[in-house]
């Protein structure tokens, strides 16, 4: 046994050794070829100006001329509908946050429209003038694209900073921030229009020629360092907008992203530059080559960022308007929705199609399977939030002022807001647990025996913990019947006072003294509800037996008239204070009883105004309450003594 056990420990290392020895093969085999690549590259390069001269020279005579009339041609038309719609009167723009972005995406939008009929006229006046010839339309729309591109970029930052029109200005920067934004993004855009049209002239001249790999190389480079400076410039502005410093502290998560959001953008800029280093030097294969380059990803995640934060800022302006839930459930959907196109938009610029039907290997299947957990979790979250809202928003519309007669007796409560903490935790966990094994089964994770398991894990706690059982099921039975709420005062078998809480097998009540009381539901047994509908309120009083009773009772009736018009009581006294008559006769005084209905909790309150309108009543009409006497006779004790 001991030789088959070091044997067995020793093909185990063998294998741990081999795997080890593989992997640093493969790892020394990828730098040999990243190596021989760069150096086939940098001793192609030298022959790029001899390849552009035969290109262009292969090109019809004024070519170069003809593109360049086309594009002016089209900006002179853009320039001309631009001064156009200008003459028209402003509309003003009011204050505040959904204005400023509506003027700001209007404005954005017109001009996008602008570069859209820009780019229309050019290709248009294109296929008129320039020559017929495929070379020459390559190189046409290579640079037309190039310019398209750049200024779409330069248009949405000038959206964003505006810094000569603050009420469209898209980012809260104030104008000093607006201005230096605008500065940074000037540069830039100048940065990214020079290495665009460079690279499109050739692209669109030499195509996927070894010559340009490093061309295209440095160009990589150029605008993965352009983008980068300007996120570094932008960090301290952009961090102010994220956790203001008159504003309540936050989070610290939120601080910490405030500080750091530039660094993460940088990570993602140095990924981007590294996957299409790669493609321009054909380590992925000469599709992703011909395409390199191509993907704005910096532009769409910074697209998809102010789209989400726009709509977490709007969700909170519904949410404090009092707007529907299902409005700020939509919101929450349209932050997943842009967070998953633009990872889909992503990994298609870096030459990935996460839905394609069958992936082309086991990278592009893992990140369609994670995708389609990304859009479970999105419409969970999704879900979650507006159920909550929805819940939240009918407790309150139901949740009336809590009536306190400074007894703590409690006041008649809410079937919906009893009911409704319990259904809102079944609900939450049932959406949680259903969009957690629905996102495990879209990674691939076989789920049907963690739903076994869960369903052997619950018989088991059934069978060994009755009492638990019992205490949920009475609480059921209790609920459903509606034998008391939240806020209500109740008298049970083991206590009473009035309900602050209820769980899932016990309650809690507050005792008018101040001790709580815990009771499981299936020790409460019979309920004696204090605060449900209605309580009529009794108490007596006495006057001397020469007091006028009729009158009595008509003062009674005059201050219960008087109390109904109280401002104080309004829906708080049902019935209003009348005289039960004489209902007895004690000693030498006549029992006067008096009643009235009110609204649970309230009674006590009502009682205290009833006594203070009585005392005012009685003693206008010279009525003094009565007071037991005790009397004592004095014999006579002049009598003579017995013999």
């Amino acid at each position: 046994m001991e030789n088959e056990s070091t044997s067995g420990a020793a093909q185990e290392a063998t294998a741990i050794g081999s795997d080890v020895a593989a992997t640093e093969s493969q790892i020394t085999t990828s730098i040999v070829q990243l190596e021989t690549t760069l150096a086939n590259a940098a001793a192609a390069a030298p022959g790029l100006p001899g390849a552009l001269g035969n290109a262009f020279g292969a090109l019809p005579d004024g070519t170069l001329f003809t593109i360049a009339a086309a594009m002016l041609a089209g900006y002179a038309i853009e320039r001309g509908l631009r001064y156009v719609l200008a003459q028209r009167p402003a509309t003003p723009i009011a204050d505040g946050f959904e204005p400023r972005v509506t003027a700001g995406l209007r404005w954005l939008a017109g001009r996008l429209l602008m570069i859209a009929l820009f780019a229309f006229v050019t290709r248009a006046v294109g296929r008129m003038i320039v020559p017929a010839d495929p070379a020459a339309a390559r190189l046409g729309l290579s640079v037309l694209a190039a310019i398209v591109f750049t200024r779409g970029i330069a248009a949405f930052l000038e959206s964003l900073a505006a810094p000569a029109a603050p009420t469209r200005r898209l980012m809260g920067f104030d104008d000093a921030a607006a201005a230096r934004a605008a500065r940074a993004s000037a540069i830039l855009v100048g940065i990214l229009f020079t290495v665009g049209v460079l690279r499109a002239v050739i692209s669109g001249s030499v195509g996927i020629a070894h010559e340009a790999d490093l061309a295209k190389l440095l160009f990589v480079i150029a605008i993965a360092a352009s983008g980068g400076w300007f996120f570094l410039t932008v960090r301290e502005d952009v961090a102010a907008l994220l956790q203001p410093k008159d504003n309540a502290e936050r989070p610290g998560w939120v601080s910490f992203a405030a500080r750091n959001w530039a660094y993460a953008f940088l990570a993602l800029v140095v990924l981007d530059a590294l996957i299409k280093a790669a493609a321009v030097l054909g380590l992925l294969g000469e599709a992703a080559r011909a395409g390199n380059g191509a993907g704005p990803v910096l532009l769409t995640t910074v697209v998809a960022s102010l789209i989400v934060a726009s709509l977490n800022v709007w969700r909170k302006s519904l949410d404090a308007a009092g707007a529907s839930p299902w409005a700020q459930g939509a919101t929450v959907m349209g932050e997943g929705i842009a967070v998953i196109a633009a990872a889909i938009l992503i990994l298609g610029f870096w030459g990935i199609n996460p839905l394609a039907p069958e992936p082309t290997s086991g990278f592009a299947l893992l990140i369609s399977a994670a995708l389609e957990a990304g859009a479970v979790v999105v419409i969970g979250i999704a879900l979650w939030r507006t159920v909550s809202a929805l819940l939240v928003d009918a407790e309150e519309e139901d949740d009336d002022e809590e009536p306190d007669g400074g007894d703590g007796m409690g006041g008649e409560g809410s079937r919906i807001g009893t009911v409704l903490p319990i259904l809102r935790g079944f609900t939450l966990v049932a959406i949680g647990v259903t969009t957690a094994l629905t996102a495990l089964a879209a990674l691939g994770v076989n789920i049907g025996p963690l739903v076994a398991s869960a369903g052997v894990v619950g018989l088991a706690v059934g069978f060994g913990a009755q009492k638990l059982v019992a205490d949920v099921i009475s609480g059921a039975f209790y609920l459903y019947e509606d034998a008391f709420r939240v806020g209500e005062y109740i008298v049970s078998g083991e206590g009473k006072g009035t309900v602050e809480r209820i769980s899932l097998r016990s309650v809690t009540l507050r005792h008018h003294n101040g001790p709580i009381y815990t009771i499981p539901f299936s020790s409460m047994g019979t309920i004696q509800n204090h605060s449900r509908d209605y309580v009529v309120m009794k108490f007596r009083f006495q006057v001397p037996e020469d007091t006028d009773v009729e009158m009595v009772r008509k003062l009674v009736k005059k201050a219960g008239a008087e109390m109904a018009v109280d401002p104080e009581l309004e829906g708080k006294l049902l019935a209003p204070l009348k005289s039960q008559g004489a209902i007895g006769i004690e000693g030498r005084s006549f029992v006067i009883g008096c009643k009235f209905t009110a609204r649970p909790g309230t009674q006590f309150i009502i009682r205290r105004k009833a006594y203070v309108v009585l005392q005012k009543a009685l003693r206008e009409k010279g009525i003094e309450l009565f007071a037991p006497q005790l009397t004592l006779a004095a014999e006579e004790l002049a009598k003579p003594a017995m013999p």
